[in-house]
């Protein structure tokens, strides 16, 4: 929770420097931070849709064609096998994953909200 609101605390600081430093019009920044936020929200949504699993048979898909094309030695495919065990490494993975989302989102949503801040104190 800490790391959060820490997050949280960092974006909004970066704008009010922006702001502060007066990198362009206001109306440009406001701009920019809608932009900055839509986009960082959009790589949130989709990093949870595939998360999720809706997009796994289009994966499963593309990866079976890959392999129909692409041999792989069998070195490879133990390194494939040894990797899906190793629990730790999953582990790992899963909660990097979950941070990531989590920081876009947060950071979206900051950038959003400081856009509109500024368009509310423009007026």
């Amino acid at each position: 929770m800490k790391w959060k609101m820490g997050l949280a605390m960092v974006t909004v600081s970066g704008w009010v420097a922006a702001i502060g430093l007066k990198l362009g019009s206001k109306a440009d920044l406001a701009d920019s931070a809608f932009l900055i936020g839509l986009c960082l929200l959009i790589l949130g949504v989709s990093s949870l849709i595939m998360k999720t699993g809706f997009l796994t048979p289009v994966a499963e898909g593309f990866k079976i064609i890959g392999e129909r094309m692409i041999r792989r030695s069998r070195s490879m495919e133990r390194t494939d096998d040894l990797i899906k065990g190793d629990h730790d490494f999953q582990a790992f993975k899963s909660t990097l994953s979950t941070r990531i989302t989590q920081s876009t989102f947060i950071m979206g949503a900051c950038s959003i909200l400081i856009s509109v801040g500024i368009l509310i104190i423009k007026q």
